[in-house]
Order: C-alpha cells, then structure tokens, then sequence
C-alpha cells in the first residue's frame, strides 16, 4: 500500500486538497496542498458534472505536478446534513468466564447487524468507541482476561446515504481517483484538536460554515454525539440583503465600521451613507441591523445547541467549548454575539473561539489515516482484513 495520500474536503464554496507522505512510522509531511473553486457540487448535489469533473481533473495535474506524483486514490472529507449519528449499546452474559475475542466479535456483529437492519439505504461511515462495561464498570481499554457476568460495548455509528456516497465517488471516478474513504468533517476537526491540545479529553466542538453548522460532543477523547444543520452564517448575508436590499461586499463592510457587540444605542443612529458603494443609500438604523443579525443568531444557536433535545445528556465533565468560524469576517465582528447568544455556564465551562483553517479537517483526516484512532472500532471498508481482524490491530 502506498505511503502516499491525497485527501480532499468538499464545502460549500471550495474543494481544499492536501497531499501527505508518510516520514516514517510516527511522522508524516504535506507535499502538495490546493484550494480550488468549487463551481459544480452545491449542498453534496451534483449541479454540473462535466464541469465538476473538468476541474478536478485540472487540480488533479496541479497537485501531481507540485508534489512529484501520481494519483489513484483519495479520500473525502465531507459535512452532510444527511449523516446520523446513533448511540447504541451491545451486551453478551459471559456467566463468570473470561473476556475474549469472540465476544467482542459478537457484540460488534450483533449491534452492526441492527444498525444496518434499520438503516437499509445508509453505508456505515464510522463506528466509535465510547466506553466498554464490565459488571456495570466502565474500562479504559477492552478488558481482554478479565472474569465477569455482563460484557457491555457502548458505540457511536455515523452512516449516510448510499446514494449519496454513489454520487460524489461518481465524479472522482470520472477522473480516475478511486475513493478510499469517507471521513465526517467534525470527526476530523476533533481529532485535529485534540493532537494540537493534548490534555483535552472532554469537550464540546461547535463549527459554524458558511452554509452548514455542526455540533460534535466528545468524552474521554471519544466522539458520542455529532450532528450537522442546513444552515450556516452565510444565512445572515441573506437575511440583510432580503429585508435592507445590501450587498454582501456592503454587509461586510459595515460589520468591520460598527462594533455590534458593544453597541447599545436606544435612540435612532443610522450607517453612514458612505458605506452604501454599491446600493442605492437608504435611512438604515443600526438598530434595525443588529435586531435581524440577533434574530438569525439566536435561530441558529438554539437549533443547533439551547433546544437540541440530544444534547441533555451532556457530561457535567465537559469544561471546554470550541466555537469555530469558516468565515473570518463573521467571527471578528460577530463571534461573541454568538457566544452570548448559547446557554453555557461560562463559570463551569470555558468558550474559545477560532477560526477555522482551511487545512484542519485534512490534518485530522491524515491524522487517521495514518495512524488510526484507538475509538475508532472499524477502518476501512476496502481492506482485505475482516472487519473483526481489523479492529483488533487498533488495540494490540
């Protein structure tokens, strides 16, 4: 198998690639990477295949080019509405005897089985770890020669839509890349995190893109609970531009003039007209701007955090709160309106926000790759290796 890798992430407005070579058994380094304008994949749908397919292939020969190489293969970071996320729990009564491998076997194929049973036009993209039970106490690690009565595996599956999957790996086929993998972007962006942040193993990961929003929630270093909106901040550009008749190019103009966090005017100040370079200038208060961006704020949030009946569970261990931004303008002008507009005890948990680099989601993907992720209980579909074999190589 090659130590080369291409990996790509498909977003709203751009494919980013990133190439890696493995250094050796514990290091690997970029050789190529490029962002490119994606002008035929809208919301995961194929608008325009022969130009997608045109594009491709031309970052494709960029790519080969920069790095010296030649490409078969690639894997895909993607962030889709469509993906579920389910937690499940598999148990097997051992009366006594040892833990072995066979029962692990069975609770992974029992539980996989059900999974596929219930989710019949899905394809399994992860299946996670949380947390392995013996005798109602939880273990570190799989707790192989130990005695017991009750065997529990606790597991997050995230799966998508096969036909989905079927069209995005049509188009790189087209192009002669065959798809490795399809690997969940907030999966990628926590496992990014947590090789940049060390001591972090409980925490709370909240992604605002520019047309999706995704909350992840991660305990002892495993993903439990990951879920992507159909909206994201570009949504505030089109609430202006509907109900004030604004340019984006305007809009972002005047987010960078008035400092919304901190305004608290009662009476009547309008944007100055020298802001309107595009549009006709109209009597615009600042008021009336920052009631609409509220009203979309508060929307969002409360959809994706403060009414997210899934997130009730949350552990009281959680400490940690990462807000990123795909757009930079929103987060320097608009991050702590919506870090004000989420119901977190700031006294309990602390709130970071940051941008989102363009080549986090590929670093965490590379990251997994390589190197495997001891939650992760299945790899990949296409290797040779049974599904149990596999998940054994990740422990031992």
């Amino acid at each position: 198998m090659s130590n080369d890798k291409l990996i790509a992430e498909i977003s709203e407005d751009k494919i980013i690639y990133a190439s890696y070579q493995k250094k050796d058994d514990s290091n690997y380094q970029i050789l190529a990477k490029k962002v490119s304008k994606n002008i035929g994949i809208k919301k995961g749908k194929i608008t325009d295949f022969n130009l997608t397919k045109k594009k491709i292939s031309q970052d494709l020969k960029d790519l080969e080019k920069q790095s010296e190489k030649v490409y078969k293969n690639i894997s895909l970071v993607i962030n889709e509405p469509e993906m579920l996320c389910t937690n499940i729990s598999g148990f097997k009564k051992l009366n006594g005897s040892k833990v072995e491998k066979r029962d692990i076997d069975y609770i992974l194929n029992e539980v996989k089985s059900s999974i596929q049973k219930n989710q019949q036009k899905n394809s399994i993209i992860h299946i996670i770890n949380s947390s392995f039970i013996l005798d109602n106490k939880k273990q570190n690690r799989i707790p192989l020669g130990k005695n017991g009565d009750h065997l529990g595996l606790h597991m997050t599956f995230i799966t998508l839509t096969t036909n989905k999957i079927k069209n995005i790996k049509s188009i790189f086929n087209d192009t002669g890349l065959k798809i490795e993998r399809v690997i969940n972007k907030p999966l990628a962006c926590g496992i990014d995190l947590m090789i940049k942040e060390k001591k972090i193993k409980n925490f709370i990961l909240i992604c605002f893109d520019k047309e999706t929003s995704s909350v992840a929630i991660y305990e002892d270093l495993s993903l439990v609970f990951v879920k992507t909106f159909p909206f994201g901040t570009n949504s505030i550009y089109r609430d202006i531009n509907q109900l004030c008749l604004i340019e984006e190019e305007e809009i972002k103009n005047i987010l960078i003039k008035l400092n919304f966090d901190d305004f608290h005017n009662k009476g009547n100040n309008y944007i100055d007209k020298n802001l309107f370079t595009k549009t006709q200038f109209k009597k615009l208060s600042i008021n009336q701007l920052k009631n609409i961006i509220l009203a979309r704020v508060h929307e969002m949030s409360d959809y994706l955090f403060n009414q997210n009946k899934n997130l009730n569970y949350l552990n009281s261990n959680i400490i940690k709160t990462h807000i990123f931004f795909e757009d930079e303008y929103i987060l320097s002008n608009l991050g702590n309106i919506f870090k004000k507009s989420l119901k977190i005890d700031v006294s309990k948990t602390q709130i970071e926000l940051k941008s989102l680099n363009d080549f986090s989601a590929l670093n965490g993907a590379a990251e997994l790759i390589y190197k495997g992720w001891d939650r992760e209980a299945i790899p990949l579909k296409n290797k040779k290796k049974s599904v149990i074999s596999s998940f054994f190589e990740l422990f031992f």
